[in-house]
């Protein structure tokens, strides 16, 4: 059979369907099919198609990690890796939680961390206001750009929101999803004991990690990893050495 009809036969799926099926972002889907991670089939127009097959291999793969974190424990986990108090789990959960982070390395806690928010692409005439900075966003403050060690960059808009303020931001803003916008709206479960009220360095580390910016994925790593590091030896010096400070911005 020739390529074209060996193209035909070949099983398609939606970047939507594999960011279920591997319970990713669809922008980590793009970021792993541009890393040749996953096959891309096609692109037609805005629609990226992938090869079946290269997504059921991959969420085989990854499944050793075991089942995603409940959004609780994920920012329960994001918060202790950045030195933050936790008071939104039991003694026991936490404890059983402090115990399986000093045995896991970063791209497990990307893994497992994966369903402490939903992730929504979108557009619009409003970009910030409203949402806590992380990734992209968040190097925008100085301190937190030389503790990455990238530069400060002013592309798009990537933050945290609480569920019930999303539908706020949405008509305030003129929002819309878009996978190719700019702006990434991270939508908290309002029940995530996570108030979305500060920021957390772990959360930063962990959405840079998926940029498809191979400098910010680095980074992201190397931070994680290293937060990671300083958490099974107790120490805490990244931690209270940077004094993170950085806010929602808003818009006039």
């Amino acid at each position: 059979m020739g390529l074209m009809g060996d193209h035909m036969c070949m099983a398609e799926m939606t970047a939507a369907d594999a960011a279920e099926q591997l319970a990713v972002s669809q922008r980590q889907v793009t970021r792993l099919a541009r890393s040749g991670v996953l096959t891309i089939s096609r692109v037609v127009g805005r629609t990226l198609l992938l090869d079946a097959a290269s997504v059921h291999r991959l969420a085989g793969r990854v499944r050793h990690n075991g089942r995603p974190w409940s959004a609780p424990t994920a920012w329960a986990a994001l918060a202790l890796l950045s030195g933050q108090r936790v008071d939104w789990l039991g003694a026991s959960a936490l404890s059983r939680l402090r115990h399986r982070l000093r045995g896991l390395n970063h791209r497990e806690v990307v893994w497992l961390a994966r369903q402490r928010a939903t992730v929504h692409q979108m557009q619009g005439w409003g970009k910030d206001a409203g949402l806590l900075p992380t990734g992209v966003s968040a190097l925008r403050d100085p301190e937190v750009a030389v503790l990455f060690g990238l530069p400060p960059v002013d592309r798009g808009s990537d933050g945290y929101v609480l569920d019930s303020g999303f539908g706020d931001l949405v008509t305030n803003f003129g929002l819309f999803e878009d996978i190719a916008g700019d702006v990434v709206v991270r939508v908290v479960p309002d029940d995530a004991g996570y108030a979305v009220d500060r920021p957390l360095l772990a959360a930063i580390a962990v959405d840079l990690s998926e940029s498809l910016d191979t400098r910010e994925s680095a980074a992201g790593e190397r931070v994680l990893e290293a937060l990671l590091a300083e958490f099974r030896s107790g120490d805490g010096m990244l931690n209270r050495g940077v004094n993170v400070q950085v806010e929602p911005r808003r818009t006039r």
